[in-house]
């Protein structure tokens, strides 16, 4: 049989597999005499390319982006349980594999053959299969968790702040159709908690991770969010031309820090709740400050490894050389590119990061208020010649040097349940004509010059503010949510989510999605490259 038929054939017995699971079967199963508690889902995710450039067709044979199957299983195990002492064993685990490169032979050879194996499943890092794997033990007001873990500090949506303890997976979905939690990665640490009697109710939090890192996971080159790998070249040449993009991803996952105790990363948070009055009204508000010092998950280069900085350097063993030649290459679709000297091009710094969060009712607007503010201090950035030297986008720029600065994130977001009564009206509907919505403002400043920073948002800009919002509402007795979410940026760049899930009964969920992107220019911020890569996604999953 051939191998495209074959691979094609076993998927589409996998959704039909998931499709005609019954709906009869447990929720969750509770073992052991009710201590062990185990909860599972099996997901079938497709993207299906709306807006492929004619010049883009040659990197694949059909339009499909994603075909990713995954499957994960909660475990929750109680060892001990009295009066004053708890001890709880979770663990969430997870495998998922990716499809589409078994059966687009063009998609297959437009990613590094390095990289292929690690995007197809979850072997970035041997322990990618453990989601989390912490114990968690409670005596009296304290709570001890040690273990593989998840922090949510974040109280908006799809902008991050203040919460930056965990790196994102971003190459296979966006904050518009995915929560964080399934972006997340998890990090090894150390997370303790205090709830004292001090006014306010302080609960005090602090977090020790000992030298574990993990460097954010961008869309690969070739891959459906990623951008093009170098162009066709001779017929015989296969992979495709070792694109820029791949390169500088093999060179961080290589330079990344390796496991000892000089990289560990540390956080503190105090959440509490003050009566705050306020024109004659009282509001109860939940606050929080917090303090972050770790390595950006992002690097900078290695100031002795630049090489002379100039575009007519092509010598691959200084950075800059690397690139050029890179770049040149993949124009004259070059068969032989060497990948990267065995040297370490690049290097992950340290910051530090004040912040402040708090959520509140206001009762004249009937909605909840919830806001940010991130100060996050000594971000490196990579140098370069200003415009009127080198006219290239800031992205392709020579790296002449590094530098830091200081940069002030701030995220506030309304939400209010809104009655639509002609909805409620229309029995046949089934729905509540309760409408969610939630309407979002992030902004951002970089302290300094920016003009000769090398790639930073809104390139040579200081400020950018992006605009959010989300609308849901449900239908036939909540078995039915239609949403719509969008992000957009006043440069004129963002993206629309329209989506509707089901879930009929405890057990199957769907969900049906289109999600838009526009940007004038795609390179005027790093946000925006995804310009003409829309998809419908459809989602089919059980869960028990």
């Amino acid at each position: 049989m051939d191998r495209k038929i074959f691979f094609a054939t076993c998927i589409g017995l996998i959704g039909l597999a998931v499709l005609l699971m019954p709906r009869f079967c447990f929720g969750s199963l509770m073992l052991l005499d009710d201590k062990l508690r185990v909860k599972g889902t099996l997901y079938e995710s497709s993207t299906y390319l709306t807006a492929v450039k004619k010049e883009d067709r040659q990197y694949r044979n059909t339009r499909f982006g994603l075909m990713k199957t995954k499957g994960t299983l909660e475990l929750l195990y109680t060892a001990i349980q009295s009066q004053q002492t708890n001890l709880n064993l979770f663990g969430f685990f997870q495998w998922w594999h990716e499809a589409v490169p078994d059966f687009d032979g063009e998609y297959r050879r437009s990613i590094s053959s390095r990289a292929r194996h690690r995007y197809q499943g979850p072997y970035e890092r041997a322990d990618d299969w453990i989601n989390e794997l912490y114990a968690d033990f409670y005596h009296g007001p304290w709570n001890i968790r040690l273990g593989k873990q998840l922090v949510f500090w974040s109280e908006v949506e799809m902008v991050r702040t203040v919460d930056r303890v965990n790196p994102l997976d971003l190459r296979y979905t966006t904050p518009g159709i995915d929560p964080w939690d399934e972006m997340k990665l998890g990090l090894w640490m150390l997370r303790g908690f205090y709830t004292s009697n001090l006014p306010g109710n302080l609960v005090f939090e602090a977090i020790w991770i000992p030298g574990d890192f993990q460097r954010v996971r961008t869309p690969l080159d070739g891959t459906s969010l990623g951008s093009n790998p170098g162009p066709q070249g001779p017929v015989n040449l296969r992979p495709r031309a070792y694109g820029q993009n791949a390169a500088i991803d093999d060179m961080f996952r290589r330079d990344q820090p390796a496991w000892n105790l000089g990289n560990s990363t540390y956080a503190l948070r105090i959440r509490g709740t003050s009566d705050i009055p306020l024109l004659r009204t009282s509001y109860l508000v939940d606050w929080t400050i917090s303090w972050y010092h770790g390595m950006n998950t992002t690097p900078v280069a290695r100031r002795e490894t630049l090489g002379y900085p100039s575009t007519l350097n092509l010598n691959p063993e200084t950075l800059n050389g690397y690139l050029n030649y890179l770049a040149v290459s993949r124009v004259f679709g070059a068969q032989n590119i060497p990948h990267a000297p065995h040297k370490r091009f690049w290097r992950y710094k340290y910051f530090d990061a004040i912040g402040l969060s708090g959520q509140t009712f206001i009762p004249q607007l009937k909605g909840v208020l919830r806001g940010e503010f991130a100060y996050e201090i000594g971000l490196d950035e990579n140098k370069c010649f200003p415009n009127h030297i080198d006219p290239s986008p800031s992205y392709a720029k020579v790296i002449t040097g590094t530098t830091d600065r200081n940069q002030a994130n701030v995220g506030i977001t309304f939400d209010r349940p809104v009655r639509w009564r002609w909805l409620e009206e229309q029995y046949w509907l089934g729905s509540s004509g309760v409408i969610e919505t939630t309407l979002g403002w992030y902004g951002q400043w970089r302290q300094g010059n920016v003009n000769r920073i090398r790639r930073t948002f809104a390139y040579n800009d200081r400020t950018q503010s992006n605009f959010t919002g989300t609308i849901r509402f449900n239908l036939r007795h909540n078995e039915i949510f239609p949403v719509f979410r969008f992000l957009y940026n006043p440069r004129n760049w963002g993206y629309l989510v329209f989506a509707t899930k089901y879930q009929p009964g405890k057990h199957m969920r769907y969900e049906l999605g289109w999600l838009y992107f526009f940007a004038k220019n795609p390179w005027d911020s790093s946000e925006a490259y995804a310009e003409n890569k829309d998809f419908i996604y459809l989602r089919v999953g059980y869960e028990f």
